[in-house]
């Protein structure tokens, strides 16, 4: 019977003992005897808890500059050319053509040919004998008591050379001899002639151009920095109560 109370009082034990160990520390922590670490969230007596210093993210607001165009008005001095009129003053001319009596002269050259005795001078290039005395053997017969005999005899003889010489002679011979005669030509023709004459005046304008400055206004893009919020996260230094445990390991 022991036995049997045992087994039935153990499973009530165990329920009460899990009741004890979740009701406890609640009750405990709505009177103020047990903190949580704020750290790993663990429930802990005041005296274990320990205050230190760490980097938890934070959410910042920061303010950045960032470029815009923006148009600003100014004024500003252009220059442009613009155009007056000018006077000026135009004579109309007119041309007349007339005909003018006008006497002219040419030059007219006659040629004639007529034979002419030209005396005329030849020289020529001729052979002339020049005769001299020289020795020459000439065989002679002679009658001997032997006989008729050819005997040779030394005498002088006669020779004739011919060397060159120049003969000048004196002729006439007919020439065949242009003539030129120059006579003056006078003839009468009519001429062309121009003759100019002012028929009127007129005015004209012409376009000069000048030069001019005006003040205009112009919008002008300019590059300007404006401030803007952006939410970012930061590792920051911040106090929190957390357990011994926690605290060992952030150091």
């Amino acid at each position: 019977m022991k036995r049997m109370d045992a087994i039935f009082r153990t499973p009530v034990y165990l329920f009460l003992a899990v009741l004890g160990t979740w009701l406890v520390p609640t009750v405990v922590q709505s009177e103020g005897l047990l903190h949580r670490c704020g750290q790993c969230g663990k429930a802990c007596q005041q005296h274990m808890l320990v205050e230190t210093t760490m980097m938890c993210p934070v959410k910042v607001i920061e303010t950045r500059l960032k470029p815009c165009l923006v148009e600003t008005c100014e004024e500003r001095e252009e220059t442009y050319t613009a155009f007056r009129r000018v006077p000026e003053k135009r004579t109309i001319k007119k041309e007349l053509c007339y005909l003018l009596d006008e006497v002219k002269s040419k030059e007219i050259v006659e040629k004639s040919c007529q034979l002419v005795n030209v005396d005329v001078t030849r020289v020529n290039n001729v052979l002339v004998p020049q005769y001299e005395m020289g020795q020459t053997c000439v065989q002679k017969q002679v009658c001997t008591e032997c006989g008729p005999v050819c005997v040779e005899e030394c005498c002088l003889e006669e020779k004739a050379r011919m060397i060159p010489d120049v003969r000048v002679e004196q002729d006439c011979e007919k020439q065949l001899v242009f003539q030129e005669t120059k006579k003056d030509f006078f003839y009468c023709v009519k001429t062309p002639k121009k003759h100019t004459i002012e028929c009127a005046e007129e005015t004209v304008y012409k376009l000069e151009p000048v030069e001019q400055t005006r003040k205009v206004k112009v919008n002008v893009p300019k590059i300007e920095y404006q401030p803007y919020e952006v939410e970012v996260v930061k590792m920051l230094p911040k106090k929190v109560v957390c357990c011994v445990h926690c605290s060992r390991r952030t150091h």
